[in-house]
């Protein structure tokens, strides 16, 4: 199958894919020009907005891609899998970026804001399937 003639391919892969892309371009900004942060927790925050996102993007690329039923059926969990290579990837990167380091703390944060996402996730789909149960009865 050729992916431009892929409706799906630009629906549900084609984000993940450019979100990766603006998580790699923010990584790539050497911390000598990163905004100070104003608050305690603002690290903690952007890590934790990214990386459920991506869990949230990667989990729809899986759950409705056509090329391995087993990732298909195992999305939720090969989500969490994809951010927590990416972001131990995404620190890897940091290490080589002039005033930044690799935190063991933030790939856990990374991981942490995958299982939230997981879990909201799990309570859509739940909510989702009852709602289709009660229409059909």
């Amino acid at each position: 199958m050729n992916f431009r003639e892929s409706p799906d391919f630009v629906k549900y892969q084609l984000p993940v894919l450019i979100w990766m892309g603006f998580i790699f371009a923010l990584s790539c900004v050497p911390g000598s020009t990163l905004a100070p942060m104003e608050f305690f927790d603002a690290h903690l925050i952007a890590h934790s907005l990214l990386f459920g996102m991506l869990y949230i993007l990667g989990y729809r690329a899986l759950k409705y891609q056509n090329y391995s039923r087993f990732l298909r059926e195992f999305s939720l969990l090969a989500a969490l899998v994809l951010v927590a290579l990416y972001g131990a990837s995404d620190e890897f990167h940091q290490s080589f970026t002039p005033g930044r380091t690799e935190e063991f703390k933030d790939l856990m944060i990374d991981v942490m804001a995958g299982l939230v996402a997981l879990l909201i996730v799990m309570a859509y789909e739940r909510i989702r399937n009852t709602a289709k149960k009660l229409e059909e009865n």
